[in-house]
């Protein structure tokens, strides 16, 4: 009797190392099936919607820093696809300001470089992202060009599919400083202290 008990036993031990390997090998797949299907349907991660506003953000970057002061009529075209109107009319409003105010030194602006773009927020209808530009900047034909280094935080909406910059400002860099540390208040009180 011993030994059937024995036997019944190996059995059992048996059937339930397999039924763990069965367990493991589903969790695996359907761990596995969780990282893949979203990044493939283009899920709720918004990694499609994200892309598009880095393209978007780019593609602004180079039109808005590539102009001649001399073809205002056809930057200002370039620039139209990329703004919601009510910003594409303020946009106007300021380039025609400007580009007359300058018209004499025929600055021209190229070579724009996008070394940076970082999505900080997005929902279905919205984003915002860090954008770092370089562009080099002429104001006159015999005149070496000047790199400009542009720091921008782009707002844009989503309009009939399509991301739009609705606003955009400069972001001023940081400056590093060392200095002296602060000193850590003592949690016992000390000579000259109120006591």
């Amino acid at each position: 009797m011993a030994s059937a008990r024995s036997g019944d036993e190996l059995r059992s031990a048996s059937s339930l190392v397999r039924l763990l390997i069965v367990l493991t090998v589903v969790g695996v797949l359907v761990g596995a099936a969780g990282l893949i299907i979203p990044r493939l349907s283009d899920g709720d991660d918004g990694g499609g919607a994200r892309g598009a506003v880095e393209q978007r953000a780019r593609d602004f970057a180079v039109t808005y820093n590539t102009y001649s002061v001399t073809e205002k009529a056809d930057y200002q075209k370039r620039m139209r696809p990329l703004l919601t109107p009510s910003y594409f009319k303020e946009f106007t409003t300021v380039t025609n300001a400007v580009f007359d105010a300058i018209k004499g030194k025929d600055q021209k602006s190229g070579s724009a470089k996008v070394l940076q773009v970082a999505v900080d927020s997005i929902d279905g209808d919205s984003a915002v992202a860090l954008v770092a530009v370089n562009a080099k900047i002429t104001t006159d034909a015999d005149e070496a060009a000047v790199e400009r280094r542009f720091r921008w935080k782009v707002t844009f909406a989503r309009q009939k599919g399509l991301w739009r910059v609705s606003q955009f400002e400069s972001v001023a860099p940081l400056q590093a400083s060392v200095g002296t540390p602060t000193p850590t208040p003592s949690p016992t009180p000390t000579e000259g202290g109120d006591q």
